[in-house]
């Protein structure tokens, strides 16, 4: 009998195939591919399960690198809005009135942490400062807000700072160095967190520019002269300068990016044109952009990495605009979210409710004040790109809060250990 075609016996058999070699084992791929494997998951629970796999795991899971790519899409838990009152002094040259509007009512454990927390800075420790006698210099002023944590100035000058945890009661002191004229023109700030380690940034600028960070414990200064504009608005050199002093207030952060607004329709001495201040914390560069809409919109900066980076969101009448960069440097509109619902139809014409003002956007959702020049009262709106949903929280004030108003998020708990308490719930 012959044997089988491809079985051998002869010279012109077929040659066996060599077997594969086994793949080799998750446990033998290097670090750096593990990341890139983590990289691709969908979201940050699918992260956190991972995490939980094993201690390796979990050490690349915590890169930072890791963490702050899933960070952006993770919804920080709101405990609710600090609002502040105008008055009758230019704003941060006073100490506002202070105004807590709760968002907890759907989860204990977020009530009850805002209820131990000292959200006034009734407890702040007193710190020798610049103060004068008279009016309210040595009383603490509310500059910035980020990741669970507020920016605090004192002093005529606002130059003694505190970076400071309302919910631990915990406090960093700064005072920065002498980089800025401090009585002559008043610094304007923003704090950014990351956190991926709960370590900060300060950022102040006048004439000149400075970044404290927490990571080293020191200042470092920034020239100012380095801001890039946009070519098309550059016209003279002493532009830089007077862009620069456009803008007054404080700044605020989005995600990487801390901004500043140069709020053109409240100063008209400047060029009818609303800009942009943008810091990029990573590369520490800083910019000038010209907004795609006209002064007097409502506005906030986002860092969007599934839409580029740094992107807008504007608010004309009650319809939200998404802004995204274009392949020639300009802005084009990417998506359009129509928030007049019965409900908000019924406020507009029974409470004159007309005024939408964008404070913050975070992981897909953007939190909102909707309100009127007639009445004292608002309503906080959170509103979820994804879902079109929106949850409405009543601000009852019987005095109006039109001054800066921040949102205040508990700053988010970093992945569990496998050695922890495992049954934890992880908030993502």
């Amino acid at each position: 009998m012959e044997p089988p075609e491809g079985t051998g016996g002869g010279a012109g058999a077929a040659a066996k195939k060599p077997k594969p070699s086994p793949a080799p084992p998750i446990a033998a791929l290097a670090d750096n591919i593990l990341r890139d494997i983590l990289l691709r998951l969908p979201d940050m629970a699918s992260l956190a399960n991972a995490a939980l796999a094993c201690k390796r795991w979990h050490r690349v899971a915590a890169d930072p690198a890791v963490f702050r790519h899933f960070d952006a899409l993770r919804r920080p838990p709101l405990v609710g809005f600090l609002l502040t009152d105008r008055g009758d002094t230019h704003f941060p040259r006073r100490s506002p009135n202070l105004l807590f509007v709760h968002a907890t009512r759907n989860n204990p454990n977020l009530a009850a942490a805002a209820a131990d927390g000292d959200l006034f800075f009734e407890d702040l420790p007193a710190v020798d400062s610049d103060a004068e006698e008279g009016y309210d210099w040595d009383e603490w002023r509310v500059r910035g807000c980020d990741g669970g944590r507020f920016l605090l100035s004192r002093g005529r000058a606002g130059l003694d700072l505190a970076v400071y945890d309302p919910i631990a009661r915990t406090a960093v002191f700064l005072r920065p160095p002498r980089v800025f004229r401090g009585c002559t023109h008043m610094v304007r700030y923003a704090i950014v967190v990351d956190e991926a380690d709960g370590s900060f940034l300060v950022i102040g600028f006048d004439f000149d520019g400075a970044v404290f960070s927490s990571r080293t414990g020191k200042w470092v200064k920034i020239n100012m002269e380095r801001v890039k504009l946009e070519k098309r608005h550059v016209r003279y050199e002493y532009e830089i300068f007077d862009t620069i002093n456009s803008f007054t207030s404080d700044g605020m952060a989005a995600g990487r990016f801390a901004y500043w607004r140069s709020d053109t329709k409240k100063h008209r001495h400047f060029d009818p044109v609303e800009r942009i201040l943008v810091l990029d914390t990573t590369t520490m560069e800083w910019s000038v952009i010209t907004a795609p809409f006209p002064p007097g919109e409502s506005y906030g900066v986002v860092d969007m990495p599934e839409h580029g980076g740094l992107c807008l969101f504007s608010s004309e009448e009650q319809c939200l605009e998404l802004w995204v960069r274009d392949g020639i440097g300009g802005w084009v509109v990417k998506k359009d979210f129509p928030l007049l619902n019965d409900w908000m139809k019924k406020v507009r014409r029974a409470e004159w409710m007309k005024r939408v003002r964008v404070l913050a956007v975070r992981a897909g959702y953007v939190y909102m004040e909707f309100w009127s020049i007639r009445k004292a009262n608002s309503y906080f709106l959170v509103f979820n790109m994804r879902t079109k949903k929106m949850s409405v929280f009543p601000n009852n004030a019987e005095d109006p809060h039109r001054g800066s108003a921040f949102p205040f998020f508990m700053r988010l708990e970093p992945l569990l250990g496998p050695d922890e308490d495992q049954n934890v719930h992880l908030n993502v």
